[in-house]
């Protein structure tokens, strides 16, 4: 049986509803001064799918396009702008020598991720069963906990354009979108703090992390 997408749930099932009872209210809207018979029946049915099958048909076509214009437009806007902490913060270098010799990088493994800071939270997240031996999800990993995972290094290594990295190595679709709606329920994934307690372990053994603005932002992000 084919898997349905991650985000099935926030980005077509709800939608679909939604709007499906919107449809059936404009129709029954339409036909309300009319007399109850088949006529007016079969013209209630029309109205209704008719209103509810087009708007639906140009989201799903168009949805894709929608998120890749805005993933271009947050893009852009990391690009221009500067970075306000310290010289610690530094948006890392795509292939540092130290991290190099340390790990052996799958060929499609991106240079934005081969950090020193980045990679010793990937090499603690494979040693704990999250990632495997290629730094990549292990089958069955919560797609909205590799999204938090995702930000979080991205919000103390400094990582440009995260869900783009992320989405394409790991094959991880809408991310963004599955920590937003996490976010707005209030809600936490499932083994969200046993990674918390894993990134600061990492943090306390590396001063280069443990020091940083960046990290010390991402604490207090943490303990809201």
């Amino acid at each position: 049986m084919r898997r349905l997408p991650d985000d099935f749930n926030v980005n077509i099932l709800l939608p679909g509803a939604v709007w499906l009872l919107i449809s059936v209210l404009v129709g029954r809207v339409s036909v309300s001064r009319l007399e109850t018979d088949a006529i007016t029946v079969v013209l209630f049915v029309v109205i209704s799918l008719v209103v509810f099958i087009v708007p639906m048909a140009l989201y799903m076509e168009y949805r894709k396009k929608i998120e890749q214009l805005s993933e271009r437009k947050s893009k852009n806007a990391s690009s221009v702008t500067p970075s306000v902490s310290g010289s610690s913060d530094k948006v890392q270098s795509t292939a540092e020598p130290e991290a190099a010799c340390r790990f052996s990088f799958p060929p499609d493994f991106p240079d934005a991720l081969k950090g020193s800071r980045t990679m010793a939270f990937m090499e603690a997240l494979r040693q704990e069963g999250f990632l495997d031996a290629e730094y990549r999800p292990q089958e069955g990993c919560n797609a909205t906990l590799m999204a938090f995972i995702a930000d979080c290094i991205a919000t103390i290594c400094n990582v440009r354009r995260q869900w783009k990295i992320f989405g394409d190595y790991w094959h991880l679709n809408n991310m963004r979108q599955l920590l937003d709606a996490k976010n707005r329920r209030g809600s936490k994934a499932d083994k969200e703090d046993v990674v918390i307690g894993i990134f600061r372990k990492v943090a306390e053994a590396d001063d280069s992390i443990r020091d940083t603005n960046a990290y010390r932002s991402w604490v207090k992000s943490t303990q809201n």
